[in-house]
Order: C-alpha cells, then structure tokens, then sequence
C-alpha cells in the first residue's frame, strides 16, 4: 500500500534540506448485501435479517433506507452498532420493498440493495362443517384458503383426491366444489388442504 511517510531530500555541496510528507490513500466505499442476493423472500410474523458487507478507507458510515425513506426509528426494526446488520423483529407485508444499504465517508459513496418479498402461509378460515341437501340438488362446498402467493387447494374425499369431472366441478382458484345432482353415493367426508 502506499501509505506512508514519504521524505524529499535536497542536497549540494552547501548543505541539505529535506521535507516530509505523510500521505494518506484513501479507497471508496464498496458495499454488498449478504452473498450477493438482488432479493431476498421472508415469511409473515418471522424475523429478517439483512447483513450489508462495507470495505474502504476509511470505513463508510452506513445508513439504510427503504423505498427510498431513512429506516432509523421505525418500530421493529433494529440496526446494529456498527450498521452492517438490519433486522425486522417481525414481518408484515408493510416489509416488502426495496431496501438499500448506503455507506458514506470521505473518499466517496456507495450502495447496495436488495428487493424484499413477504410470504403468508396458507390459512384456510373454518366454514359449514355439516351440510345436507335433498337428492339431484347442487352441494356448494367452500375453502375459504388464504396466503401470498395464492395457495394451490386441493380436494379430498376420504382419502382419494379429487379433480374436475365426473360429476364435479372446480372454480378455476378451486375455492368452491360444486357437486350438480347429488347422488347418495356422494355423502361422506370432503376436505381441503
């Protein structure tokens, strides 16, 4: 490296003279998150935490921000002593969006970001546990299933899965199972995953 001390000798038969320099080599901020990631998923009422690696000379400052709007004070979420570590305490979908990690100093400015994406899991709300309809009338059965991305649904009687056709139909999200004409054969026990 070529910091140092550096001394500028002048000599002649009369003498000599010399001057010192000291000179300091400054190198701009480089800033990554994590291993590199562009967007990082997290999981409702989980925690997330977000490293942001930071190199230069000297050493930047680190601010984060989200959507573009400073993070410090906002609840649930702690930045550690040093900067190079956010953590939300618990994630919302008030979370997703654009994160940056932005490190400051003398010798320049930098930044990295990462998009965030919050995940819900699948909850299905309890619904009609029993239902009885009269023969060759339509059975409506519902799966009210919630979650983010949308959950796949899948119909069971009994143990046997089942798919459109053959006397059923399925909604296109397969929210709602609809028997047309109900027959005797189709009592028994129907569930959604």
């Amino acid at each position: 490296m070529d910091t140092g001390l550096y001394t500028c000798t002048a000599t002649n038969a009369a003498g000599n003279a010399s001057l010192r320099y000291s000179l300091h080599v400054q190198a701009s901020p480089q800033l990554w998150i994590g291993d590199g990631e562009r967007h990082l998923t997290a999981i409702a009422n989980t925690s997330l935490r977000i490293h942001c690696h930071a190199m230069g000379i000297p050493p930047p400052q680190i601010q984060w921000l989200k959507d573009g709007h400073p993070l410090e004070g906002q609840d649930g979420v702690v930045v550690s002593e040093d900067g190079g570590t956010l953590l939300v305490t618990r994630v919302g979908l008030g979370h997703e969006g654009l994160y940056v990690c932005q490190g400051s100093s003398q010798a320049g400015l930098a930044q990295a970001e990462v998009q965030v994406s919050v995940h819900v899991p699948p909850n299905i709300e309890p619904s009609t546990v029993d239902l009885a309809i009269l023969e060759n009338n339509t059975a409506s059965l519902e799966c009210l299933a919630s979650g983010l991305p949308a959950p796949n649904i899948t119909w069971y009687k009994g143990h046997e899965q089942l798919s459109a056709g053959a006397g059923l139909t399925l909604s296109r999200d397969g929210k709602l199972l609809e028997i047309p004409r109900a027959q005797f054969s189709d009592a028994g026990s129907y569930r959604c995953m």
